[in-house]
């Protein structure tokens, strides 16, 4: 079952690392420049506890690497492990909770790692679980909540610190569900559903925060590719790849476009292509080609924008790696690994990355580090901005400036700023130009600046506007920015005594006054020969001819500006009945005596006579006959009296009335009469009279049980009203009365049946159940026993455990899954049922579900591609041709009518040999001459040769064929040795001289040699000393103990005192000395 898994494999663990381990889309930062090739080698570093494939990995805060999960021989890994780039060694970690392979693993904002789906010996999962670094220990994460198991899938942390699940695989193949992770709650959740089912393909975070998800496998290779949107949490199509492709890596570059690498294509095999997306567009273009075509790689972004390839398989497992360079858009090969691998863990390090685990022929535990040296060749001198300083350092393979001081002088390219400065954070900014002050009122308060300059629009033509001349009215703008308005008309003198034209001065119209002495009219009649003063006023002379009444005389006389008219004497008639007053009024009246008195004014002395200006206005004149001449004189009034009865409100009363009136002589005389009125009294409610009526019958009981009660007469009282004695009021008057009491004994109770229990809900075990209680009661109301009913109640109690107490909810139903295959057109779908049912008296809820059958149609989907194997790779043009052609057959299945039909195809791929030739051919070499060309005897240092044939490979015959020879020379050394500057010269050897009793003596000669000293030949002088024998006294030595010994040829006595001479080098004494041959032996 293993061996099938390479096709779906996923790597992971680089898109964790490289890929979605932040919340936010990384800032990408400015990198140096390298005009050199990266200084890099591979390294190996520690080797794993066990092997692993199909695993994971995430690259920690700490700068750790946490790798988990996979498969080697020995089944499936739930372990975990840990690498240290500072000490190169891994330490285990606690496994996960259930082993997997193929996987997802995301490095959380909190630092955690999550890690989903999958696949173990139970089938794929569904299950997920968060590692804590902090603690060391893995916890269960929940189910995807789409509850779909599947491997092959991806996972990308999104901006919100969410984690989206998309796509994967399982038995019923590629899926079209997402599920989304809340790390705060701990939470999933369904995501929504991509627009094409997939597995094996990649999903990449954008700087835009979106995700690009595409290629993969759906029934065959896709091409397709589509952007997740977390804000509207929507999919949308996207432009397709050039080359359908699975098992490829995807990498976004510093430009944030999107590098998609290798694969493999359905009908294709192995691509060697790579395609650049462009979020901008939304369009794919092809790039430059791989060295080597591969999938099951990783691709990892180097510190340089760089992005390294390395591993994979194409028949066979890969050692080679490459680089892509975005500035060019090429691939160049690099140092190989020192494992071919395929289905590993690439992890960026600190200008490092480490590879881990894979597969070559089998699981591996091994891991290498490609190290870079990102700064060689590199030149810091492009400075982002202005606001940074020119030159930059590099780390790592990115040149950082630093920036300079605030306020320091800088230009942001924007003419309509001024003053601009560095903030001391590397950016420049001025301060913004205000476009505030247009060139007139009739432009816009607002303008718009552009190249430093601010422009205004006109205001709309009939805008109201101030030309600014007060001697102009209705201003408005003429759409082109200009004011005007209309002249102020002066042609309204103040005066007939100024010109008629005048002049307008700010908004205010001046006239000139006319010239003195011009006529005119002041319009005033009582004035003559009007004319102008010469100021504008205009003036005449006073004519003094209308008196101001007719008492007045006229013409009158003018003098200070008034005229003043002589009033008539006195008593003169001015009108009919009117007279003069002494100031000069005309009134009515009457002037008698020097006096003026109004009309109808009575003498002061003589009742009967007035002033009647319509008889005479200069004496009096008598009142008419009967005229009032004094006030009447009454007596007081009488008592009232003349009553008819008690009632009676209507009298009178009487008094004396004595009359004074004119007379014909106009004497005032008194006339004596009496005068009577009516008067009144108020008599009512004065009684007048009260009767009364016969008791009635005893009554008034309230009820049949009352033995008292009452009886009444009617008593009426009579009153005067308006004069007469009337029946005022009608009472009644009571008294208490008795008789005998009921009999009031009635019958016993009776009682119905207890009623059925009744309970507060459906789930209730303690209710309540009543009866009816029938009583006979006296009614004092009616006098009869009177039934009445009544309802008692008491406990009851039930069992509901177990029943039912409300209708079952449903959800909806879930997508239709299930198939048995990947043709077939019959699934089932399932949805959520809450049942609810009585537990202990309470009701609750259980959560269940049903499932119900669902149909898709399958026809034409591609239902599988089944692989041959590889052929013999043959098909070499010669024997140093190392590429040749293989080729398998690739059965294409597609679905109808629910089976899945099979069509076969031949499928072939380029393979590679390790070629006979060409070989290297190695020359053949002579023997080396002797070491010669000294310059002098003490010369070290001297030359020799020796003969080189070259051969060169010939492709055709597989052999090596000699083409040329040569003579190469080296440097050779000699030791001079001792004998280089000649052999010593020995003198002869001097006389014996006895020193001890055994006649040995001593005797010495000169030795001089000669050396080598800085190239020359140098001698020196030495004494040699050695044993002798006196010749009269044979040869013998003295030994310690006193004895003597011989020094001739005893060779186990050589040299006296029991020196043997030893073989086979030393084993002759001559002279006292071993040697190895008389002829040697001094």
């Amino acid at each position: 079952m293993h061996a099938m898994r390479t096709s779906r494999v996923l790597l992971l663990g680089l898109v964790c690392v490289a890929l979605s381990c932040s919340s936010k889309a990384p800032e990408d930062k400015p990198l140096a420049r390298s005009a050199s090739p990266l200084v890099e080698e591979w390294t190996a570093t520690g080797t794993m506890a066990e092997s692993r494939k199909y695993h994971a990995g995430v690259v920690l805060p700490t700068g750790k690497v946490l790798v988990m999960g996979g498969y080697n021989a020995s089944g499936y890994l739930s372990s975990s492990t840990v690498y240290d780039p500072a000490t190169g060694t891994w330490t285990a970690a606690a496994p996960m909770p259930a082993p997997r392979q193929v996987l997802t693993a995301t490095l959380l904002n909190s630092g955690k790692v999550l890690v989903a789906g999958g696949e173990n010996a139970t089938g794929r999962l569904a299950s997920t679980a968060v590692y804590d670094p902090a603690t060391n220990t893995w916890a269960s994460a929940g189910n995807l909540a789409s509850g779909v198991a599947r491997d092959s899938l991806t996972a990308t942390l999104l901006p919100s610190g969410k984690v989206l699940v998309a796509g994967g695989g399982n038995s019923g193949g590629p899926k079209f569900n997402v599920d989304v992770y809340e790390p705060v709650a701990g939470t999933w959740s369904v995501g929504p559903s991509l627009g094409v089912a997939r597995r094996n393909h990649t999903a990449t975070l954008l700087t835009t925060g979106q995700v690009l998800v595409a290629g993969g496998v759906g029934g065959a290779s896709l091409a397709t590719a589509e952007v997740y949107d977390s804000t509207s949490n929507t999919w949308t199509a996207t432009g397709g790849l050039a080359t359908a492709r699975y098992n490829h890596t995807a990498t976004r570059l510093p430009s944030g476009k999107v590098l998609v690498v290798g694969g493999r294509s359905s009908g294709v095999g192995v691509v060697g292509t790579a395609e650049i997306y462009d979020p901008g567009t939304g369009t794919w273009s092809a790039t430059g080609s791989l060295e080597s075509a591969r999938e099951l790689h990783t691709a990892t972004l180097l510190s340089t924008g760089k992005v390294l390839v390395a591993g994979g398989q194409n028949g066979s497992a890969l050692s080679s790696t490459e680089l892509y360079d975005e500035a060019s858009g090429t691939w160049s090969a690099t140092t190989p690994m020192g494992v071919a691998r395929y289905v590993h863990v690439a992890a960026p390090l600190e200008g490092k990355i480490l590879v881990v685990g894979g597969t070559g022929s089998a699981s591996l535990a091994t891991a290498e580090v490609y190290g870079y040296d990102a700064c060689a060749g590199v030149s810091c001198d492009s400075a982002p901005g202005s606001c940074h300083e020119a030159a930059g350092t590099c780390s790592n393979g990115v040149c950082s400036y630093a920036p300079k001081a605030s306020g320091a002088a800088c230009d942001d390219g924007n003419a309509c700023t001024g003053t601009d400065a560095c903030n001391g954070a590397g950016v420049c900014a001025g301060s913004a130009t205000h476009c505030d002050s247009p060139p007139g009122q009739c432009y816009e308060a607002a303008g718009a600046c552009s190249n430093g300059t601010c422009s205004y629009t006109y205001k709309a033509a009939g805008a109201g506007c101030d030309d600014g001349d007060a001697c102009t009215v209705g201003e408005t703008c003429n759409g082109n920015g200009g004011c005007a308005g209309t002249p102020v008309s002066c042609t309204s003198p103040p005066g007939q005594c100024y010109e008629a034209a005048g002049t307008c001065s700010a908004g205010a119209c001046t006239y000139a006054p006319k010239a003195a002495g011009t006529a005119c009219n002041d319009g005033n009649g009582g004035t003559l020969n009007d004319v102008c003063s010469g100021t504008g006023a205009c003036a005449g002379v006073p004519a003094c001819t209308t008196p101001p009444s007719a008492c007045h005389d006229s013409p009158g006389t003018y003098a200070n500006g008034a005229c003043t008219y002589p009033v008539k004497a006195a008593g003169t008639a001015c009108g009919a009945g009117q007279v003069c007053n002494t100031t000069g009024q005309c009134l009515s009246g009457c002037w008698i005596g020097g006096a003026y008195y109004a009309a109808g004014t009575t003498h002061p002395s003589v009742a009967c006579q007035e002033c009647n200006p319509g008889m005479t206005t200069s004496g009096w004149s008598n009142k008419a006959v009967g005229s009032t001449c004094a006030a009447p004189a009454y007596g007081n009034w009488g008592s009232c009296d003349g009553f008819s009865d008690t009632c009676d409100e209507s009298g009178s009363q009487s008094r004396t009335v004595t009359a004074s009136a004119c007379t014909s002589s106009g004497a005032c005389a008194g006339t004596g009469s009496s005068e009577t009125q009516a008067c009144t009294r108020s008599t009512g409610g004065t009684a007048c009279g009260t009767s009364y009526g016969g008791w009635g019958s005893c009554g008034g009981f309230t009820d049949f049980c009352d033995t008292t009660g009452t009886q009444s007469r009617t008593v009426t009282a009579s009153t005067c009203g308006s004069g007469t004695c009337n029946a005022s009021s009608s009472s009644t008057e009571t008294q208490a009365c008795t008789r005998a009491a009921p009999n009031t004994n009635c019958a016993a109770p009776s009682y119905g049946a207890w009623g059925a229990c009744s309970f507060s809900d459906a789930c209730a075990q303690t209710g309540t159940q009543s009866r009816t209680v029938t009583s006979y009661g006296y009614s004092c109301a009616s006098g009869q026993c009177v039934a009445s009913t009544s309802t008692e109640t008491q406990a009851c109690t039930r069992n509901t455990n177990g029943a039912s107490c409300g209708a079952p909810s449903y959800g909806g139903w879930g997508s239709c899954g299930g198939y048995s295959s990947t043709c077939d057109q019959t699934g089932t779908q399932s949805r959520s049922v809450t049942s609810y049912t009585c537990s202990n008296g309470t009701c609750g809820s259980s959560a269940g579900s049903e499932s119900q059958t669902c149909t898709r149609n399958t026809n034409g989907s591609s239902c599988g591609t089944s692989y041959g194997g590889w052929g013999s790779c043959g098909g070499f043009s010669d024997f140093c041709d190392s590429t040749g052609t293989q080729s398998r057959t690739v059965t294409d299945s597609t679905c109808g009518s629910g089976s899945c039909n099979a069509s076969s195809s031949t499928e072939t791929q380029t393979c590679s040999r390790s070629a006979p030739g060409p070989q290297p051919c190695p020359s053949s070499y002579g023997s080396w001459s002797a070491c010669g060309g000294f310059s002098s005897a003490c010369d070290a240092t001297g030359t020799q040769s020796r003969q080189v044939t070259h051969y060169t490979y010939n492709c055709a015959t597989g052999q090596c064929t000699p083409t040329s020879s040569s003579s190469e020379t080296q440097a050779c050394t000699r030791n001079p040795g001792p004998d280089a500057c000649g052999a010593p010269v020995v003198g002869p050897w001097g006389t014996c001289n006895m020193v001890t009793p055994c006649g040995q003596g001593l005797q010495t000669r000169n030795v001089t040699s000669y050396s080598c000293s800085s190239d020359a030949c140098v001698s020196s002088t030495i004494t040699q000393t050695q044993d002798c024998s006196v010749p009269a006294i044979p040869g013998w030595t003295l030994c310690g103990d006193g004895s003597c010994s011989t020094l001739e040829s005893n060779n186990n006595n050589c040299g006296a005192c029991g020196n043997a001479c030893t073989g086979p080098k030393y084993n002759v004494c001559m002279g006292g000395a071993c040697c190895n041959s008389p002829t040697n032996c001094l």
